[in-house]
């Protein structure tokens, strides 16, 4: 018997090895620029509430905070690309990757109703901040919840199916954020960020990322 995952979704999550310093200082600097000067020029179409988003040129900025992370950020996306589609370094050396980056500082009761990125083959979230939260009385509290691939997968269950063990199961995957972890995904994953109820700023930075080849 030969079992196989197919349309399997990759998620990759991995962790600064360091993660304190570099936090610190991404969180003073969000805090110090935050304003009407750093928004989007266009209103972006998901809903958000008590979240303040910037601009998309984040990684542009010649902070050094910002630049440790945007190496980061890129140097774990090139990995995983280069891993997941089997490329050789040959192959590695002739892409160029693009982005937009922005962050989002979350706010007692904010929340981004379920979205998507298109016309971008990866995104990912890095969380500087995860907040503070109360796990018994508010335990989804600034979940980031990823909607199940399948969405027709459970229209049916009884025993036979609702247990499936990953990457075969149905439902959403959730995770708490913690500081220092870097998530990413395929663009096209629906996602969401649910009510946050703690009082310190919930504090991510986002990326949407496309390649080119020269």
């Amino acid at each position: 018997m030969n079992i196989t995952p197919n349309f399997a979704v990759p998620i990759i999550e991995t962790r600064h090895p360091d993660p304190d310093e570099l936090n610190r200082a991404l969180r003073d600097l969000v805090l110090a620029r935050e304003g009407p000067d750093i928004e989007p020029a266009q209103a972006v179409p998901t809903l958000k509430y008590r979240v303040f988003e910037s601009h998309f040129r984040f990684f542009a900025w010649t902070e050094p905070c910002v630049q440790a992370l945007r190496q980061f950020a890129i140097g774990n996306l090139v990995q995983a690309v280069k891993a997941l589609s089997g490329y050789s370094d040959e192959q590695m050396a002739r892409l160029r990757v693009h982005n937009h980056t922005w962050f989002h500082i979350t706010r007692t009761g904010g929340y981004a109703s379920g979205h998507n990125h298109p016309m971008a083959s990866w995104s990912s979230v890095y969380c500087v901040d995860g907040g503070d939260h109360d796990g018994t009385a508010n335990p989804d509290s600034g979940i980031l919840r990823f909607a199940d691939a399948n969405p027709t997968g459970s229209v049916f269950l009884d025993p036979g199916n609702m247990h499936l063990k990953r990457p075969f199961n149905h439902g959403s995957i959730n995770y708490r954020l913690e500081p220092g972890q870097l998530l990413i995904f395929p663009s096209w994953l629906m996602h969401e960020v649910t009510p946050y109820q703690g009082t310190r700023e919930r504090i991510t930075v986002a990326s949407n990322f496309w390649f080119s080849e020269d």
